[in-house]
């Protein structure tokens, strides 16, 4: 009878793993037994015989059910853990593997950037990479990369604006007697406009490394928040600006508010968010902003300068215009990046000296409605004195 050799043993070894090269089952020593005796009867006995050895066999196997490789050992040969990662990460879908890349290294380079997260190329490092993930987006709150000032600029802004808003009611409108609903509604709206804005902006800013998908969604939230901002700080101003004169209360008030809505569908549209119209976004909020000229022109004509400067803290509205400006214009020539591309990468960028100038125009705005409330209220709150006769008084 021809011997049959014993089935290969495995190794089994804490730093390495066995990769299957063939199938080999071998008999088990019941089997052995019974193939002896097959060749010894005759035909009649063969199938009985048959029979016994497959369930002897089967037998065997279910008593080393608990451990597969014991019921089939393998032909193998070793390979090593570094082996295995490797063809784990060839496996994977791109977006598994950018969100392993995250927790090996947070941080990448311009070079490294898929082009949906390509905006200013002078820029060059600070980047964080894609997370696929809104809790990883939220981690990274804690730790620097170059929207960490972008973020943390607008959210701690948000916060300081969420806790004054009960406050300015106690503080800079339950104080005066001839308090109208008007008021309270745009003292409001502007605050509102803050918050939306400041907030979005620091949503966006968070989560635009999530993915293509997410980040084209909640740009489109950053630019609903600037105009909500532009729209609410003119309302204040237009209704102090003609406290007296109803009628161009409700023109400049519908009129910025048409204005405002047309920008909104403007924006929406996928072709405005990228970098290549970056002026065109800019321009559009700031002609948005400087729409409130003209009535500020015509209030001037309306009262003379000193009673207007008065009547709409005028002295504050051009100081919030100067910042806005400045921080535009900034945020469109890339300026300082653009002439010392990767010394501003986590520091002075426009985009973030831009908030900070936002954080600035929304702070001297809110100032200035409260000292137009105060000037109205104080001096003039029923409009009970002439025009001509007011006038003469300041």
């Amino acid at each position: 009878m021809k011997s049959t050799s014993p089935p290969p043993s495995r190794t089994s070894s804490s730093s390495n793993i066995s990769k299957t090269t063939a199938l080999d089952i071998p008999f088990s020593t019941t089997d052995l037994h019974h193939t002896h005796h097959l060749h010894k009867h005759s035909n009649g006995t063969h199938e009985d015989s048959l029979k016994d050895s497959l369930k002897d066999s089967l037998y065997a196997l279910s008593e080393n059910s608990s451990d597969p490789i014991r019921m089939f050992p393998l032909k193998t040969e070793e390979f090593s853990d570094e082996d295995l990662k490797k063809d784990r990460k060839d496996l994977q879908l791109p977006e598994e593997r950018d969100l392993e890349d995250v927790d090996l290294g947070w941080i990448c380079t311009w070079d490294d950037l898929p082009q949906w997260m390509r905006d200013n190329p002078a820029i060059l490092s600070g980047y964080r990479r894609a997370t696929y993930s809104y809790y990883k987006c939220i981690r990274s709150l804690w730790f620097l990369h170059n929207e960490t000032v972008n973020i943390w600029s607008h959210l701690l802004g948000a916060v300081a604006f969420i806790i004054i808003a009960p406050i300015a009611y106690f503080k800079f409108l339950a104080v005066h007697d001839s308090i109208k609903w008007t008021d309270v509604a745009v003292m409001y709206a502007f605050l509102a406009g803050a918050i939306m804005c400041l907030s979005m902006s620091a949503s966006f800013h968070t989560f635009s490394c999530h993915s293509e998908k997410a980040c084209s969604q909640w740009i489109r939230c950053d630019y609903l928040g600037i105009i909500f901002l532009i729209v609410g700080s003119a309302y204040p101003a237009i209704f102090y600006g003609f406290y007296c004169h109803q009628t161009f209360q409700i023109v400049y008030i519908s009129v910025i508010s048409v204005l405002g809505g047309a920008t909104v569908i403007a924006t929406m549209q996928k072709r405005f968010q990228i970098p290549q119209f970056r002026w065109v976004r800019s321009l559009l909020f700031l002609a948005l902003g400087l729409s409130g000229l003209c009535p500020i022109i015509h209030g001037i004509v309306l009262y003379d300068f000193p009673l207007a400067q008065k009547a709409a803290a005028l002295n504050y509205m051009f100081s919030m215009g100067a910042a806005y400006v400045f921080g535009v214009l900034l945020y469109g020539t890339r300026t300082p990046e653009r002439f010392f591309p990767g010394k501003f990468d986590n520091f002075g960028a426009s985009h973030q000296i831009f908030h900070i100038c936002v954080l600035i125009g929304c702070t001297v705005h809110f100032v200035g409605v409260t000292k137009a409330v105060s000037f109205w209220h104080d001096n003039n709150p029923s409009c009970s004195i002439p025009m001509d006769e007011f006038k003469i008084m300041f």
